[in-house]
């Protein structure tokens, strides 16, 4: 049986919910290419860690 062909009720695939951004303080060119976003609350510092971590 080709299960294509069956009719089935439209899915949606994913939605996502963005909130509006308010404009603020701004960087300026060479620092926000530096930075890697023009938007200075965007500016985020990485914790992370890496994942090979020896038990």
């Amino acid at each position: 049986m080709d299960y294509m062909n069956k009719k089935r009720p439209q899915q949606v695939v994913g939605m996502a919910y963005v909130p509006w951004q308010n404009w603020g303080e701004l960087y300026e060119p060479a620092k926000a290419l530096q930075c890697g976003t023009l938007f200075a609350v965007l500016n985020k510092p990485f914790i992370g860690c890496r994942c090979d971590r020896k038990r």
